[in-house]
């Protein structure tokens, strides 16, 4: 070949490795984070108006498509609330949020979500339910929000306060700054008045427990937070850029914006993994594989210095020591061996998922295990 073929054909290879993108060079099959939850912000989808928080469906769901296609999970908040338990999560789990309860939820979000199947909860402000279309931005209303939250399993609602969502006039937020001639005590009875009143007027919308808050502009105090705890309130949300993790305060739990129209997929992708939690030393959650089996309605037993499991008609063999499994006539790969320790025969939960073919979710503070609720729409 001569010099300026070969010079040609250099360039060329370094002109399709500069148009690949990182992100074409990920695969759904890659793992950025685990035992973690990127919980990301929205607020209104609309094709025609425009804001910094104002985003079209086009993009919502390129958004939503481009994470699916990268390997995120996404989880339900009871699935979130479960997790700040000690339960685990899927690796790359997100958690979508909105505020606000603006109708164009409902009228251009919640069609894609569910189409999709991504769970969502939506914090609303009460106080627009008695005139939703009355706002500047419609809002839902109460048989809009009902049927969303009884159709499907996956779509959440919580509050955003009743009527706190606004400025004072010293520009402070409602739920910290004191009106005039307000005091301190008289504040705290205000905040958990409100607290109440909004828990009160969601709690007949929806069967699930209407224990979640987002406090408006993100914003909130000591003495807030106290107050809107006694009415209930036990994960609440504020606009801190981080990853959530077991550490946080349920009460102080960051969110990641994605609702701004200059994100792009790309960029929401990148958001996400520059915010990952460095975990040193981070092993893989290992399971007791006896327990496991009899918890999913199965049996197990020693065998030949083998551990036989049976989970419906499908018999397993795990070899201690060993990096791969039975399973029937086949054998199965392993991402980490089969262990022995304290009379127990332990898996990684990630290589039991993939060798019954089922989703799992696992407490480790209780020792349960029992499968990831379907996501199902009626």
């Amino acid at each position: 070949m001569s010099k300026r073929l070969l010079l040609t054909a250099l360039i060329g290879l370094i002109g399709m490795t500069l148009l690949l993108s990182p992100l074409q060079a990920e695969k759904a099959g890659d793992v950025y984070y685990q035992d973690q939850v990127a919980v990301l912000m929205y607020h209104h989808v609309h094709d025609t108006d425009t804001s910094s928080s104002t985003i079209t469906r086009k993009l919502l769901q390129d958004q939503l498509q481009t994470l699916l296609s990268r390997g995120f999970h996404f989880i339900t908040l009871d699935e979130f609330r479960q997790y700040m338990n000690g339960a685990s999560v899927p690796s790359n789990a997100v958690l979508v949020t909105f505020d606000d309860g603006y109708q164009s939820f409902y009228t251009s979000a919640y069609p894609i979500l569910t189409s999709l199947r991504v769970p969502a909860v939506n914090f609303v402000i009460t106080t627009d339910l008695a005139n939703p279309l009355g706002s500047y931005i419609p809002s839902m209303s109460k048989e809009q929000i009902s049927e969303m939250t009884h159709n499907t399993n996956f779509i959440d609602i919580g509050c955003h306060t009743d009527n706190m969502h606004h400025k004072l006039p010293s520009g402070e937020a409602a739920l910290i700054g004191l009106d005039r001639g307000e005091s301190e005590a008289d504040h705290e009875q205000h905040v958990l008045k409100d607290a109440k009143a909004c828990v009160g007027k969601l709690t007949p919308l929806t069967d699930r427990p209407l224990d979640a808050m987002a406090y408006p502009f993100g914003i909130t105090s000591p003495a807030a937070t106290a107050q809107v705890a006694k009415a209930g309130i036990r994960y609440a949300f504020t606009i801190s850029p981080e990853m959530a993790t077991r550490s946080a305060d349920h009460l102080l739990i960051p969110r990641i914006n994605a609702g701004s129209p200059n994100i792009t997929p790309e960029l929401l992708v990148r958001s996400i993994q520059r915010r990952v939690v460095a975990q040193p030393g981070h092993s893989p959650l290992r399971i007791d594989a006896a327990s496991a089996a009899a918890q999913l309605g199965g049996t197990a037993a020693v065998e030949g210095g083998a551990l036989q499991l049976r989970l419906g008609d499908t018999a397993f063999t795990l070899e201690v020591n060993a990096r791969t499994a039975t399973r029937g006539d086949a054998r199965v790969k392993l991402q980490e061996p089969v262990l022995r320790s304290h009379g127990q025969v332990t898996i990684a939960l990630d290589d039991l998922q993939a060798l019954i073919g089922r989703p799992l979710v696992y407490n480790a503070a209780t020792g349960t295990i029992a499968e990831r609720v379907p996501l199902s729409v009626k």
